[in-house]
């Protein structure tokens, strides 16, 4: 029984650290383009400029549930050491007010505008949606910020490295307000300054990134599904209602 449940363990780990690496290449391919090699021609702008913003959900604690197909995102999706985890989902069944933009796809950038760590080592994250986990359908909290690339800049993979760089980070950090709860300025997200390529130069920097996130995904939905397999077959196996022959075949 250990072997079994050792196995889809490491399995588990596994991915996350192929996860880790990927994600770090992303960002070395980012800072190489952006922070060692900038061209001196691309035009400096705000954020606002290629992207929009969209608020999060306003929840009841009664719309919690663990009997849903919807679930929604919040930042206890956002690890502390960044990356993003599924066990964070919380079951709702959302009320009448809730809007269709409060919804969210996969790879979809979502920005943790809250933070209960003292150390702010949540608020001002950026991840991609790279799971439903168990669920089909998903919105997102108050807490979170959806940003939506514009049509005149419709690279969210390049848009995603650019917001998971630790460069946008260290500007968030000049907008927290708060103490016991940290709160992220609104101003924080449009006032953002970056450097805008031409358009066929950013249409192959997301052509780039893309295969390293959408493995990302891939890799985090096999975990959700190792870790629903492990969950349910550990109480069988120690129950005997399940054999270890039975395991193996």
């Amino acid at each position: 029984m250990a072997d079994i449940l050792s196995s889809l363990d490491d399995k588990i780990e596994l991915n996350r650290r192929i996860n880790d690496n990927l994600e770090q290449q992303a960002q070395a391919l980012f800072k190489s383009w952006f922070v060692d090699n900038p061209d001196s021609n691309w035009a400096n702008t705000s954020l606002s400029e290629v992207a929009s913003f969209v608020g999060g959900y306003s929840y009841k604690s009664e719309e919690l549930t663990d009997f849903s197909n919807v679930a929604m995102a919040t930042i206890k999706n956002f690890g502390r050491n960044r990356g993003f985890k599924a066990e964070g989902f919380k079951g709702i069944n959302p009320s009448a007010k809730l809007k269709e933009c409060h919804c969210v796809n996969l790879f979809d950038i979502l920005v943790a505008h809250t933070d209960l760590t003292q150390n702010a080592d949540v608020i001002g994250n950026a991840e991609l949606l790279l799971t439903c986990g168990k669920y089909n359908s998903i919105i997102f909290s108050m807490d979170l910020v959806k940003v939506l690339p514009k049509e005149i800049f419709p690279y969210k993979f390049l848009l995603a490295a650019m917001l998971k760089n630790k460069i946008f980070k260290g500007h968030c950090l000049g907008y927290i307000n708060g103490t016991t709860v940290l709160h992220l300025n609104k101003k924080a997200l449009p006032e953002f300054e970056i450097r805008k390529p031409s358009d066929s130069e950013a249409k192959i920097m997301n052509e780039t990134l893309a295969p390293y996130y959408k493995r990302m995904a891939k890799l985090l939905q096999e975990t959700d599904k190792l870790i629903s397999l492990r969950d349910t077959l550990l109480p069988k196996l120690m129950s005997g209602e399940v054999k270890i022959n039975e395991t193996n075949n």
